[in-house]
């Protein structure tokens, strides 16, 4: 019984939350019903702790995603559909946090498993943040294996007002991540924020070396190798 009131739960706070977003503008029906599905998993598993995390990412990037949208839209870099994220872009930037995520649930909560679900909300969060902020910089990008000046959109190309957001939105979400609970230590958080980075630095550079990779493989890459560094920078610090 516990645990059918714990599902009911996660599908109405999801549900209420999946239901602004398409109403405010942050995702297309599609968008709203991956977001509710990858909310509702996220939610049974690691309770309104592990909600509020994909819930930041969630708000803060439909948010970025609308900041200088007509000099995205004059570029040809903006987000499609107004910058409403659609079903794809749910799946692809929170498959790997989800696995996680029930994995962690599954096993009892072990940090190595809540701290990888976090490096991955974090490594999409800020991914996200990299590219939208980046591509309003005034200097062109450059791209991440030759650092040649290439025009804003190009995948693989990195800006360093991008980049310092992205590590800004990587540490905000570990510093959330410990402060509700799912990273047992400061020193935890770290070495989460370092692990989301570097996974944005991985999906730069895939996207740099396979250009025809595509977005939504790039989202897994950067999402897996940050959740896979995370747990296992845990592992270590715990075992210190």
């Amino acid at each position: 019984m516990t645990g059918v009131i714990a599902l009911a739960e996660a599908g109405i706070v999801t549900g209420i939350f999946a239901a602004l977003a398409y109403r405010l503008g942050m995702v297309s029906r599609g968008g709203a019903a991956g977001g509710f599905a990858v909310g509702v998993a996220i939610y049974a598993a690691l309770g309104p702790a592990g909600f509020s995390v994909l819930a930041l990412f969630v708000i803060c990037a439909s948010v970025l995603t609308k900041v200088g949208y007509a000099r995205k839209l004059s570029r040809r870099v903006a987000e499609a559909g107004r910058g409403r994220r659609g079903a794809r872009n749910a799946l692809a930037n929170c498959a790997v946090a989800v696995i996680c995520a029930l994995l962690a649930a599954a096993s009892g909560r072990p940090e190595a498993l809540t701290a990888a679900f976090v490096a991955a909300i974090g490594a999409a969060f800020a991914d996200t943040v990299e590219s939208e902020l980046g591509q309003l910089a005034a200097r062109r990008p450059r791209l991440i294996t030759s650092l040649r000046s290439v025009p804003p959109g190009t995948d693989g190309a990195v800006s360093l007002p991008g980049t310092l957001a992205g590590v800004g939105a990587a540490a905000l979400t570990a510093g959330v991540g410990a402060a509700v609970g799912l990273i047992g230590s400061w020193a935890g958080a770290v070495v989460v924020a370092l692990a989301a980075f570097a996974g944005t630095l991985v999906d730069s550079w895939v996207g740099a070396v396979v250009p025809r990779a595509g977005n939504e493989l790039t989202n897994v890459l950067c999402t897996l190798s940050a959740a896979a560094l995370a747990a296992l920078g845990v592992v270590v610090v715990l075992a210190a």
